[in-house]
């Protein structure tokens, strides 16, 4: 599947990097869903969770706005470059002919000041103080990593604009007087076109043609890489302390039981021969993209290793080994997840 394919559904703006749910999002869901209630971890991954599922939605509610924008522009989405041994990433750059935006993204609630002295943006929610990494500086760390990129592959006329973008429409933002960097860079979601528009205006001249401009899309979509860890060796999970099964998806953690070749749910008395595919999809996710006879029956709390072997070989899937010693792999699975 290609990570680029051409689309037009946003007021017609072209969508070149499509944003979707990171993987990363997706297994640290399926982690706290299997770890046991009482583990000394749980409520800070369930934090984790909430906090990047938060940004998530911001990035997604922006999407509302690319329609105003200029049609002949491209979009692409969760950017993440290799450069010096370090990733760096950018929620969304937007390219044209004539100059390259890279938003960077917030939604956060409450009342959030841009204090340049310390270089911190302080949020003041519910009668409590935080201070966040100043974003204003990690876009502009962005756009020099990303003149580097241009550089590499030749487009080095390009100048980069950069933004951030409070998404939270109740949210009270605010700087120092003396940050007029703030005053011009940070923009509320529906500001967009008209920042844009100033913008186009800056840079009025022509320096590629949309061919080489879909041609730099292409290399960027194509070097970027997902954010993909392995999130129990992350968070030090030991994968034994995994909740083994397959779950209900009407009554949630419900455990379901094999009979006679359903799955059934002793709480809600629901029954499903499907079932078993989100367990292994979390296998794969989670413990490993290959998977045994052996370990199936265990995983699944199956009665038998015949009951195991019987379920993977309908499903099709791609196997090293013969019988006795047959390794399947889950990654075609894994296309079905979000």
């Amino acid at each position: 599947m290609k990570m680029y394919t051409k689309k037009r559904d946003i007021g017609g703006v072209i969508i070149k990097k499509h944003r979707k749910i990171p993987i990363y999002i997706t297994k640290l869901s399926k982690l706290i869903k299997r770890m046991p209630q009482t583990h000394n971890k749980l409520l800070e991954l369930q934090q984790k969770l909430k906090n990047h599922t938060t940004g998530y939605k911001g990035e997604k509610s922006l999407e509302f706005f690319y329609r105003y924008l200029p049609k002949d522009v491209y979009f692409l989405h969760n950017i993440r470059i290799l450069q010096d041994d370090y990733y760096f990433q950018m929620d969304t750059v937007i390219l044209s002919p004539s100059f390259i935006t890279i938003l960077e993204i917030k939604n956060l609630v409450g009342h959030l000041y841009f204090d340049d002295r310390f270089s911190q943006l302080i949020r003041t929610y519910e009668g409590k103080k935080e201070a966040f990494p100043n974003p204003i500086e990690q876009v502009e760390l962005q756009k020099l990593h990303l003149y580097k990129i241009l550089n590499q592959y030749k487009f080095t006329s390009l100048p980069i604009e950069t933004l951030v973008v409070i998404t939270n429409p109740s949210s009270i933002i605010e700087a120092s007087p003396t940050y007029l960097e703030a005053s011009e860079k940070v923009i509320r979601s529906s500001s967009l076109q008209h920042k844009y528009a100033n913008l186009s205006r800056k840079h009025p001249n022509i320096l590629y043609t949309h061919k080489e401009i879909k041609k730099l899309s292409k290399i960027l979509s194509k070097v970027s890489s997902s954010y993909d860890p392995d999130v129990c060796k992350l968070y030090k999970i030991n994968k034994n302390e995994l909740i083994r099964g397959v779950f209900c998806s009407k009554c949630d953690h419900s455990s379901m039981s094999y009979v006679w070749g359903n799955w059934y749910c002793p709480t809600c008395s629901s029954s499903s021969k499907t079932a078993h595919i989100t367990a292994l999809q979390d296998y794969a996710l989670l413990i490993s993209h290959t998977i045994t006879t052996s370990e199936c029956s265990d995983y699944l709390n199956l009665s038998s290793k015949k009951q195991a072997y019987n379920l993977l070989r309908l499903l099709d899937l791609p196997f090293t080994g013969n019988r006795k010693s047959r390794k399947y792999n889950l990654t075609p699975l894994l296309e079905k997840t979000t």
